[in-house]
């Protein structure tokens, strides 16, 4: 069975590449987006080395907050469609998976600490 962080990094990596599919942005913005489902799917196999895995989701939460920049500077739309949300909701789902990871590597240090 997975664990929650793995589901909320495949969710995440899914919404990116799903607001890269409908074409929201330019073609910065669309290799930030690749950039970020790539970054959240190579986190996955790091689930035994927890700190390289919670160093790592910090690079598509960098990489989707730059998105937004872009977008804000570059390319603002007149009207926001349903896409330009999608990055949002993989930096949430990011943020839980790497809290969860966080969570995870505290449970074990106890549990080593009790030993």
């Amino acid at each position: 069975m997975l664990r929650p962080q793995t589901w909320y990094l495949l969710l995440a990596a899914v919404c990116t590449l799903v607001c890269c599919i409908a074409g929201a942005g330019t073609t910065l913005q669309l290799l930030l987006l690749i950039a970020a489902a790539i970054a959240s799917v190579a986190a996955v196999p790091l689930y035994k080395n927890r700190k390289a895995q919670a160093a790592l989701c910090l690079l598509p939460m960098v990489l989707l907050l730059a998105w937004y920049v872009l977008l804000a500077l570059y390319a603002v739309p007149e009207i926001m469609h349903w896409q330009y949300v999608l990055p949002a909701v993989a930096i949430l789902l990011v943020f839980m998976a790497r809290r969860g990871i966080v969570h995870d590597e505290k449970v074990v240090r106890a549990y080593d600490r009790i030993r």
